[in-house]
């Protein structure tokens, strides 16, 4: 729904004692999520949650600063996921895509967007960042596709196409279908995503579909959801590529404190 952000009383003291706490620590974040999304769409929907965006490296030092500010913390995911309480109010505090990929880095910082939150200047993820993490949510219980196909069409196409081409690295041909749904949503208005960008994924179509197939076999579905895609890892015996790139990281053993 086209409208501004809002919050009731509850949400409003918590969101503000947590940004003030971040804020008094001089730690720098990020806000993603329903925020984001309405910066770059104008799209608001009520939220029960404040997404806050961080490099891994300070996610233990976020976590220290909400306990000390009187908030329950937990590291929901140490691959990508912590959590502050206030009764049933909560933050997420995220540092990278829920697969293992697309870590928060200084780039974020130099690209996002400030607007006016509670009275007070904040950062809101760039677009790009926002589309290349949304990519990957698509499941039986959420999925993101909406949002990407809005954050291009509201933005007009006005996006920094070269770094999510960069940055999508090789999952590229995730993009290239996610750009074929917005050519059939948005016919009229195709010219929003380059032609450039279309004939470089195409090329690489080309390129890979007269190369040799690998020897050993690929499965990318647990990338997008893990439960969904069990059967074919469980009972089909395919790879497991999330738990690969997730263990790749270290995920498994990290701890915050």
């Amino acid at each position: 729904m086209i409208r501004e952000p809002s919050f009731d009383t509850e949400q409003a003291e918590f969101y503000g004692e947590t940004l003030k706490a971040l804020d008094r620590a001089d730690i720098r974040f990020m806000l993603g999520g329903a925020l984001a999304l309405h910066a770059y769409t104008g799209i608001w929907r009520d939220t029960k949650d404040l997404d806050i965006f961080v490099p891994e490296s300070v996610v233990k030092g976020v976590l220290e600063r909400l306990r000390e500010a009187g908030f329950e913390t937990e590291v929901t995911d140490p691959c990508w996921l912590a959590k502050a309480y206030s009764g049933d109010l909560f933050v997420d505090i995220i540092h990278g895509s829920h697969n293992g990929t697309g870590p928060v880095d200084e780039s974020w910082f130099e690209n996002g967007r400030e607007i006016t939150l509670l009275e007070r200047r904040i950062v809101v993820i760039p677009a790009e960042e926002m589309i290349l993490s949304k990519i990957f949510v698509v499941a039986k219980d959420r999925c993101d596709v909406d949002d990407v196909l809005h954050i291009i069409f509201a933005t007009r196409g006005d996006l920094d196409w070269d770094r999510i081409l960069t940055k999508i690295g090789e999952h590229w041909e995730l993009l290239l279908a996610y750009l074929h749904f917005y050519r059939y949503v948005y016919p009229s208005h195709v010219r929003y995503v380059p032609q450039r960008v279309f004939d470089l994924l195409h090329e690489r179509c080309e390129e890979e579909a007269g190369s040799d197939e690998p020897e050993a076999p690929r499965f990318r579905g647990t990338m997008l959801d893990e439960n969904s895609f069990a059967v074919d890892v469980e009972e089909w015996g395919l790879p497991d590529e999330r738990t690969a790139t997730r263990e790749a990281r270290g995920c498994q053993d990290e701890e915050w404190g």
